[in-house]
């Protein structure tokens, strides 16, 4: 990968850790979600399928650093000036600036000076890159509600605390922050509902939202369903239109950054929403298809969604 490019991969890094400290804690993977809304106010949702905790990897990489277990210092290259290097190897180094600087042609001997000076660099950097990972540790730690998620144990307390909530039948572990869940459960929509809502842990960008009107109206909302398109952005706290660009720039660099951004996870699944209300508006490509008394919307989701699915619904006031 090109200078250019790596410096690109890791501006977006920050923005990507910046996003999953702020809005984004939690994303779908490959998923079914289904969701009933009947006109008398009764209401079921399901989903089955991935769920990711992001960073949780890299955490885990933050909190074994606060060890203080590292490589050690390693003294760099040092370089001539042009005055001290045969002109010669110096034309060889200028030809070949435009597929890269030849800093290797003009290497040299360090001197002692040159190795303290980056010894001391080197230790600041890392002093400052330990309070920093120490900052967002404690960061998270808060997002997720006093789980330490550098802790061998974040995983277990994380699941015991899902599972105290209705409506998880099952959450399983897969590594790396990948959880397969099954979730399921009814009520009545005369008031909002969110789906997933975890006690005590905040940074949540919806997957689900029902937002019930005062002229028994139901909004349906599913932020998180969108991955590919300029629609949501950071506004919303996903990452949006940037997703793709994100993975492609992590795809073509092999740093830890680069690393961290090509597994970010990509929504692929599908959302059916049935009602035998009145289905005001929606965002669906080919709009409802009738099933018996109900109607049915549907939306596949993808890489390339460019909006998050949308309706609303009428219902018969009770």
């Amino acid at each position: 990968m090109r200078r250019g490019g790596a410096i690109a991969a890791r501006i977006l890094a920050v923005a990507a850790a910046a996003c999953l400290l702020t809005g984004c804690l939690l994303s779908p993977g490959k998923f079914a979600a289904d969701m009933t809304v009947m006109r008398q106010g009764g209401f079921t949702f399901a989903y089955r399928g991935e769920i990711h905790l992001l960073g949780l990897s890299r955490l885990v990489a933050m909190g074994a650093a606060l060890d203080g277990k590292d490589t050690g210092f390693t003294p760099g290259p040092c370089y001539g000036e042009p005055a001290e290097v045969d002109a010669a190897v110096l034309k060889t180094a200028l030809l070949q600036e435009e597929e890269g600087w030849a800093e290797e042609a003009l290497e040299r001997e360090c001197t002692a000076a040159e190795i303290e000076s980056q010894k001391q660099a080197w230790e600041d950097q890392r002093t400052a890159k330990k309070a920093e990972d120490a900052r967002n540790i404690e960061l998270f730690k808060a997002l997720l509600g006093g789980i330490d998620p550098s802790s061998p144990d974040a995983i277990d307390e994380f699941i015991v605390r899902i599972k105290k909530q209705k409506g998880w039948r099952e959450v399983v572990h897969k590594g790396d922050g990948l959880f397969v869940v099954d979730y399921a459960i009814s009520g009545r929509i005369d008031q909002d509902f969110t789906f997933p809502v975890i006690e005590k842990v905040q940074g949540v960008t919806p997957f689900i939202v029902a937002s019930a009107r005062a002229n028994n109206a139901v909004r349906i909302d599913a932020p998180a369903f969108a991955a590919g398109g300029s629609q949501n952005g950071f506004v919303n706290g996903s990452m949006g239109g940037l997703l793709p660009i994100i993975q492609a720039l992590g795809a073509a660099d092999n740093s830890e950054e680069g690393k961290m951004l090509a597994s970010l996870p990509r929504p692929e699944g599908t959302f059916t929403l049935r009602t035998d209300g009145d289905i005001l508006t929606n965002n669906t490509e080919d709009g409802p298809t009738a099933d018996g008394a109900m109607r049915v919307l549907a939306w596949q989701i993808t890489s390339r969604t460019d909006r998050s699915p949308e309706a609303l619904i009428m219902l018969t006031p009770g």
